[in-house]
């Protein structure tokens, strides 16, 4: 019966969650043909800007090669020039002869803190002027000795840095001399190449007027020019929501830019100006503001939906099991004292028994698992109660030593072997507020887990004591104990421990559930510790009735 239980519930459960993801893919569908709908222009706007942040990169490179093409390299092409068996001119003996001769090498002057030249050859490395800190020039050397003589070098800017972020930039030359090949190089002063930058690139328009109709300016442009993650350069406002290129530079440029990077983009706001014949209209009206945030967020609403609906269809499912293994279970506990009953009032009623002692050991075993059986099915019925919210429970003053030791009293029959060993730190005249049915059936549930699973011929311990505006009962025994994961999940109705279903210990999985119930339904409060030594601690807390004073 519960394999067919199990088999109708899992056809059951998969048809619904079959529907439900077809519902889920179907609203998957919509949303993704509605967000192709209204994202067409926003992709639209994107490749045009990515288009025209590509020229404007094109260009801003073009423009700053010019720093190099006309400051730069007539001051490297006057430089080699130099006689190599002379030291070379310094910019201060530059200045001082006003000119040099050379229109484009008086202009670039200004772009030099000092000259440098290099010789292979003999290892020896020339500064004029000041030169930089003694480990900027280590690096230096370190770099133009790696350069293969026989030749020309990849690149021709090299850039250093110091913790403070101040930036040393070095462009050099290589040219053969009578003496062999030699390295020509200037120390860039980077607050004049800076100037010369930023007049050449703000000097007019990236994108020409002809191609956005003059409604992009260089405003409207951010440019940032690393070196790693260092800004050289930076121009225009930054738009978080500018749509960005990142390039690196091709090989033709990197001889002059080395390892820098260029990160360009237009402000999204001048986008729809730049297409021709302006943004098509929305297939979709933005009722509700951003139409693709709206879908995602229905979508996501659905999809959460279905996820609690097969929570909830697994758990149901989950619950049908237990409830048809607590069936099992409970019919499995019913039968085994009704057999030992039966078994022993026929053997009486056959008249089998030779002595009176054997007739008696017989009533025992009758009373006993009369007990047990009552027991049992009280729990049931509380526990049917409890389902349904209709237990009720009579709070009243109680002394409590005097009724742990009744209800102990009327277990100790019940139990094979071992002993109920009372402690208590309290009087027999300390009242706590309890329904006196219920605490018998807490206390009863509480000992017999504790005598199912203590060792054979093991005591249990029951202790009393007080504590802040509490009186507790303490239940110990020394089986296995629960495990940290377990700790919660053992007041929970139907649920038993892996290891005692593992060990076949008898039980219905309903006895702490109905503890737990009561606790709360009398304000108490119920815990599980470990014992000391081994084993469960298992303890219920009353309110203490306040002693009046005469």
């Amino acid at each position: 019966m519960i394999a067919s239980l199990r088999l109708r519930e899992k056809f059951r459960t998969t048809v619904i969650a079959g529907m439900l993801l077809a519902s889920l893919l179907m609203i998957g569908l919509l949303t993704h043909q509605t967000y192709i709908a209204v994202t067409t222009q926003q992709k639209l706007v994107e490749d045009v800007l990515k288009d025209y942040s590509s020229l404007a990169a094109d260009e801003f490179v073009r423009r700053s090669a010019s720093v190099l093409n006309n400051g730069f390299y007539p001051l490297l092409a006057y430089l080699i020039r130099a006689p190599v068996d002379r030291p070379l001119p310094s910019t201060e003996l530059f200045k001082q002869k006003k000119r040099t001769g050379v229109s484009d090498v008086d202009k670039g002057l200004e772009l030099a803190h000092s000259f440098f030249r290099y010789s292979p050859a003999t290892d020896y490395l020339e500064m004029t002027d000041s030169p930089p800190p003694e480990f900027i020039t280590r690096q230096l050397l370190a770099e133009l000795q790696s350069i293969e003589v026989d030749r020309s070098p990849g690149k021709f800017v090299e850039t250093f840095h110091r913790k403070a972020d101040e930036h040393y930039n070095f462009i050099y030359s290589m040219f053969d001399a009578e003496n062999g090949r030699l390295i020509i190089g200037v120390w860039i002063n980077n607050e004049k190449a800076l100037g010369w930058l930023e007049r050449l690139v703000t000097s007019r328009p990236l994108l020409p007027g002809s191609l956005t109709d003059g409604k992009l300016v260089n405003e409207s442009i951010f440019v940032k020019l690393l070196s790693g993650e260092d800004v050289i350069y930076t121009q225009g406002i930054f738009k978080p929501d500018s749509l960005l290129i990142d390039r690196t530079f091709d090989d033709e440029s990197y001889a002059i830019y080395g390892d820098m990077r260029l990160v360009l983009g237009i402000d999204p706001e001048v986008g729809a100006s730049l297409i021709i014949g302006g943004l098509p209209e929305a297939r979709l009206p933005f009722i509700y503001g951003d139409l693709v945030a709206v879908f995602g967020g229905l979508w996501f609403i659905a999809a959460l939906l279905i996820v609690i609906a097969l929570v909830l269809l697994y758990k149901e499912r989950s619950m049908a099991y237990l409830r048809a293994d607590f069936v099992s279970r409970v019919s499995h506990e019913l039968r085994t004292p009704l057999a030992q009953i039966m078994m022993f009032a026929q053997t009486l009623m056959l008249g089998r028994m030779r002595t009176e002692e054997d007739r008696q050991r017989s009533l025992e075993v009758i009373d006993k698992e009369a007990q047990r059986l009552s027991h049992l099915v009280d729990n049931i019925l509380q526990f049917s109660r409890v389902e349904r919210g209709q237990t009720e429970v009579n709070i009243v003053s109680q002394p409590l030593y005097p009724l742990v030791r009744a209800v102990a009293d009327q277990f100790r029959p019940m139990m094979s072997d071992g002993q109920l060993v009372i402690t208590s730190e309290i009087g027999d005249d300390v009242e706590v507020k309890l329904d006196v049915d219920a605490f018998t059936q807490m206390f009863v549930n509480l000992l017999d887990n504790a005598v199912k699973f203590s060792p054979m011929g093991e005591n249990v311990d029951i202790n009393l004591s007080r504590s802040v505006g509490l009186i507790n009962v303490a239940i110990e025994d020394r089986g296995p104990g629960v495990s940290e994961e377990e700790k919660r999940r053992i007041w929970e109705p139907y649920y038993r421990s892996h290891d005692v279903s593992k060990k076949a210990v008898g039980g219905t999985g309903i006895g702490l559930a109905v503890v737990n119930e009561l606790a709360r339904l009398q304000t108490a409060y119920v815990s599980m510790t470990e014992r000391k030594g081994g084993g469960s601690r298992f303890i219920i807390g009353f309110e203490a009735v306040q002693e009046s004073t005469t």
